[in-house]
């Protein structure tokens, strides 16, 4: 299985120095192949390479400029990625929290919406996404269609949110009967359902502390 294939389907730290190393230098030289000059690379051992220079790399046989330069750009990104810091994402503590941001984009349509937020174990959103959308009285949803993105995105807990075009943001006996089952696979999944959401123009309910209202700015939106 080429290299490539490999990083994309069992994940970087799977392969070898010599196999991630030769897969920068995939087309390397025709008189050397790449696991041969990645050896000879490697052969100045990890910690002389983080700090080798171009003219230091382009006395290895066999090592085009090209393939050099390579190297310098994934030792250099490398650093740069160690040394960042992460950003600071705002804590969503509240119900009142999740449906402001979640309001300027469900509030105001005509037809219902079922979105999900990602949430870390801190309550800091990592992607908030449309699961489905339905008409102006149902939006019908399956519990494996809700919590793909929180599988794939390996995050250990999930709110869910729709609006009410109606303008009445009282959940309905479907959307009870749907928070139930989503809260059961949640358990199964061994994900955390947070809340179950419901918007309409100006106010919000909370599965989990009941009404709310929405901040005027983001209900206009």
């Amino acid at each position: 299985m080429p290299h490539e294939w490999r990083i994309l389907e069992q994940g970087p730290e799977e392969l070898s120095d010599l196999d991630l190393l030769s897969s920068i230098l995939a087309r390397s030289s025709r008189r050397c192949g790449p696991e041969e000059i990645a050896a000879r690379v490697l052969s100045m051992g990890l910690p002389a390479l983080r700090r080798a220079s171009a003219g230091e790399l382009l006395t290895i046989e066999g090592l085009r400029q090209r393939d050099a330069a390579r190297v310098l750009a994934a030792l250099e990104l490398g650093r740069r990625v160690a040394q960042a810091a992460a950003p600071r994402r705002e804590r969503l503590l509240q119900p009142g929290d999740m449906a402001a941001i979640l309001a300027p984009r469900l509030a105001h349509l005509l037809h219902e919406e079922f979105w999900a937020i990602l949430l870390t174990a801190r309550l800091e959103p990592v992607r908030m996404l449309p699961i489905a959308r339905g008409g102006l009285t149902q939006c019908s949803v399956l519990p494996r269609e809700a919590f793909a993105p929180a599988v794939l995105h390996r995050v250990p807990r999930v709110a869910f949110a729709h609006n009410h075009p109606s303008g009445d943001a009282q959940p309905s006996a479907d959307d009870l009967r749907l928070c139930a089952a989503l809260d059961q696979a949640g358990r199964t999944l061994g994900i955390e359902v947070v809340d179950h959401l419901v918007l309409a123009d100006g106010a919000f309910h909370s599965a989990r502390q009941g009404p709310g209202l929405l901040p005027r700015v983001a209900a206009a939106a």
